[in-house]
């Protein structure tokens, strides 16, 4: 049972035990180690139905769907009595999962005038598949789902196989950083601090030329030591084709490296 001092961790796959669970655990893990009582909840079980974005907008007054939905009150209520949120998506096609939006969507329209989560503490992770595109894009609905409701979100962790471990520790650190902010809620000040709380935050602010950068350079850093050092360099020849005024044969250089750096990986793991 969640409470005001208590990590509310929320996996958004189909997948009960795959990646984003242990994603979710891990950050729970690190909650629980720091002293808070957590819980994990699956969105599988509680698949909210979409939004109707009825009028006359009564939801709003009343905070309460006015079609009967059972997973939306459950996970609603989860959300109201927690002290902190762990979300953990995965991401398809560069973007995050149904039922993560349906969920979204309705605390939207029930929840963001009314505000009853300002401050939350919360925490998106976005898990990227096989090939770890939209690794930041996935996490935008995620960080804009805190934004909107006026949380006070710590930053993004994207996650895709070549950093697997080191996001794992990572998740484990800001859950243990939600233990300390859970149940003392922090309210923006107004609009502008909470517009600039959520530009400051990493990752979230990379254009797609950045975004697809970052994914190469996590596929570098995962080479092992008697891979070709060229593969790397690579990530050097488009940083100064950038600074040549030259984007689109930079960003061609960034898919030459991350597609030499996956097939390396590939190679060793083979």
């Amino acid at each position: 049972m969640v409470g005001k001092g208590s990590v509310l961790g929320l996996v958004g796959s189909p997948n009960r035990e795959g990646r984003t669970y242990q994603m979710v655990a891990s950050a729970l893990e690190g909650a629980s180690k720091a002293g808070a009582q957590v819980e994990l909840v699956q969105l599988a079980d509680h698949v909210v139905q979409a939004c109707k974005d009825c009028l006359p907008w009564e939801c709003m007054k009343t905070l309460k769907c006015q079609y009967e939905d059972p997973a939306f009150e459950y996970l609603s209520d989860r959300l109201l009595h927690c002290g902190a949120v762990v979300l953990g998506a995965p991401i398809y096609w560069w973007d995050t999962t149904g039922m993560v939006k349906y969920l979204i969507l309705k605390m939207f329209r029930v929840y963001a005038r009314s505000a009853p989560f300002a401050g939350l503490p919360a925490l998106g992770i976005g898990i990227a598949g096989g090939t770890g595109n939209g690794l930041v894009s996935g996490l935008r609905p995620v960080y804009h789902f805190f934004q909107m409701l006026q949380m006070r979100a710590l930053e993004p962790v994207p996650v895709t196989r070549f950093n697997w471990d080191a996001a794992r520790g990572r998740a484990g650190e800001l859950g243990a950083a939600l233990a300390g902010m859970a149940g003392a809620r922090h309210p923006f000040a107004g609009v502008e601090e909470r517009l600039l709380w959520y530009d400051a935050l990493p990752y979230l602010g990379l254009d797609r030329a950045g975004e697809r950068r970052l994914l190469a350079a996590l596929t570098t850093a995962a080479l092992p030591p008697t891979a070709d050092p060229a593969i790397p360099r690579g990530l050097a020849e488009a940083d100064a084709l950038a600074a040549r005024g030259e984007p689109l044969r930079a960003l061609q250089a960034i898919t030459r490296t991350y597609e030499a750096g996956v097939k390396a990986l590939e190679e060793k793991q083979g």
